[in-house]
């Protein structure tokens, strides 16, 4: 088993897991996607299983199950954030998506997380979304890719 860090939730019935650099927002876009009717599997820590076929599982660690943390707000169950929300205990990760974060100036050449992420060879279908200050335009942004995404495999 492996430990990744990143927030993961079901989105429409598939395993959706946010990574990326600390502070990108992956805590905050999970949420709002939440608030728009997302399941909640895990937030900062997943537990990672692979199976023979490559297709990943994850869970929430049992010491952080059900908790989300923000820096505006602490620690927080996201149940009482959201009373209306579901839970899971695990997921099939179906989409990766990478968050990142444009900056002004970078320096050298260094793997982003999604790379070592498609360094592992899993099933799973991988996306790269640029965030931005407004958390619903960045989560707008990932449903569209998600679709995209969807209808491409279909088609």
């Amino acid at each position: 088993m492996e430990r990744v860090h990143g927030c993961l939730i079901q989105w429409l019935g598939k395993g959706l897991l946010l990574i990326g650099e600390s502070g990108v927002g992956k805590t905050t876009c999970a949420l709002e996607m939440v608030r728009r009717g997302a399941v909640w599997v895990a937030d900062d820590l997943v537990e990672l299983t692979v199976g023979a076929d490559r297709r990943p599982l994850g869970r929430a660690h049992d010491s952080i199950r059900g908790l989300a943390w923000l820096p505006s707000r602490g620690v927080f169950t996201v149940a009482s954030a959201f009373p209306s929300s579901r839970a899971v205990l695990e997921c099939r990760i179906v989409f990766v998506v990478e968050l990142i974060k444009i900056l002004e100036k970078t320096t050298g050449n260094h793997p982003t997380a999604g790379e070592d992420w498609k360094a592992m060879n899993l099933r799973a279908s991988f996306l790269s979304v640029i965030v931005d200050e407004d958390v619903q335009s960045t989560v707008s942004r990932i449903i569209r890719r998600l679709r995209r995404r969807e209808d491409a495999e279909e088609g």
